[in-house]
Parts: C-alpha cells; sequence; structure tokens
C-alpha cells in the first residue's frame, strides 16, 4: 500500500467532515517561547468531541478535558495550539490514519526562573526565594495550559501551629520550543495564582509538571 497516499485520504477525509461539522478555528505552531499565539499559522475548519467516533453525545468531562480532534490533518504536528472560539486546545498526539488528541486548556501560563548569583550569600546556592519576585526572570510567556487538582508537590517553607497545607495540581502544556521545564521554575495563570514546579517530565505528548500552590 501507498502509506503516503493513504495519509492524504484520511487526512482529506477529515477536512471534508470538518467543514461539514466543525466550526472557524485557528492553528498556531510555536518557534518561540514567547507568545506562542502571535502569529496564525493556518485557518482550518474544526469540530471537537470526548469520542473518537464523533457522536457529540456530550461535552468534554469535568475531570477529564482530553478530547479528539476533527480537522484537516494534512499539516498537524504535536505541539500545535488550536482556538475555536472561545475555547483552546494543544494537540498532544498527532498519528497517521487517527483523530489527534487535543488536550482542552484553562489558563495561560507564564515560567520564571531565577539565575545563580554567587555574590548572593543571603540565598545558598544563588538562587532567589519563590517570593522573591523581583529576582525572577520570564523563560516562557503567555501559554495555554491545563492546571487541575491532581498529584502535586510541596512548596518548602516554614510550618505554622494550624497551617493549613496547600493541595497538589498538575499541569499539562505542549513542549515549548528551546526551553526544558526545570522543577524551582514558578508558573503564574495571570489569574492571581502562583505555583512552584516540583517535578517535570517532557514526552512526545507534551510536559505534565506537578505543582505546589504558593500560598504568600
Amino acid at each position: 500500500m501507498d502509506h503516503k497516499a493513504l495519509c492524504h485520504l484520511a487526512a482529506r477525509g477529515f477536512a471534508v467532515a470538518a467543514t461539514r461539522l466543525g466550526a472557524p478555528a485557528t492553528q498556531y505552531r510555536p518557534t518561540t517561547p514567547a507568545s506562542p499565539c502571535a502569529t496564525p499559522h493556518a485557518r482550518v475548519m474544526a469540530a471537537f468531541n470526548n469520542d473518537r467516533a464523533f457522536g457529540f453525545a456530550g461535552p468534554a468531562l469535568w475531570d477529564v478535558p482530553f478530547v479528539f480532534a476533527l480537522l484537516d490533518t494534512a499539516d498537524v504536528r504535536a505541539g500545535d495550539i488550536v482556538t475555536c472560539g472561545a475555547e483552546t486546545y494543544f494537540i498532544a498526539r498527532a498519528e497517521p490514519f487517527r483523530p489527534p488528541l487535543c488536550v482542552l486548556c484553562n489558563a495561560v501560563v507564564t515560567l520564571s526562573t531565577t539565575m545563580a548569583v554567587a555574590a548572593d550569600v543571603a540565598a545558598p546556592g544563588g538562587y532567589a526565594t519563590s517570593g522573591d519576585v523581583s529576582a525572577q526572570t520570564a523563560v516562557a510567556t503567555f501559554w495555554p495550559a491545563l492546571i487541575r487538582p491532581g498529584s502535586g508537590a510541596g512548596v518548602p517553607g516554614p510550618v505554622q501551629p494550624g497551617g493549613i497545607h496547600t493541595g497538589g495540581y498538575e499541569m499539562f502544556l505542549p513542549a515549548i520550543p528551546t526551553l526544558s521545564v526545570q522543577p524551582a521554575m514558578w508558573v503564574d495563570d495571570g489569574a492571581g495564582s502562583r505555583y512552584t514546579i516540583g517535578g517535570a517530565r517532557a514526552s512526545p505528548w507534551g510536559v505534565r509538571c506537578q505543582l505546589g500552590r504558593q500560598q504568600v
């Protein structure tokens, strides 16, 4: 069989179905860590559903925001971002003959870190604390992400009698070009919440992080 021809036929079939069932959407392909949705890559028709058979029997579930995309797959890669109406998705997996797997995002995050300063004897190792915002440098800005309660990471700090420990969180986001997401980086969701990354693992699906929410 001609694998390339089969991929083309499948992509064309998805495109025809999306034209009939979908809505206008914008596809982005990030190339830098800053503002991944600044420049559109393509205008497409797309529909999203939590059932890969696209029965459209119900919306994405509250705690399972992983859906399948119906769109022209001729030029779709893992890490692409698609906006459709008020919703934003990133492509987590794109394989031949199959609808791409997407993550429905609920936040736009900025990642920041600090640089080591050997002369800074006030901060052992030369790193600022999580609350020292003045010493932090943004390394990735305005990235769509999914943040939800999950297996998170504790944030070091003084323990006060009767103190309430923060819940754990997890974050999913697309792979960020030229940037390796590392523990001890900080995440600002733009809505008043800040998190410390306790663990991060990159994969072909994107990046999955354990987060601890900062209380102060």
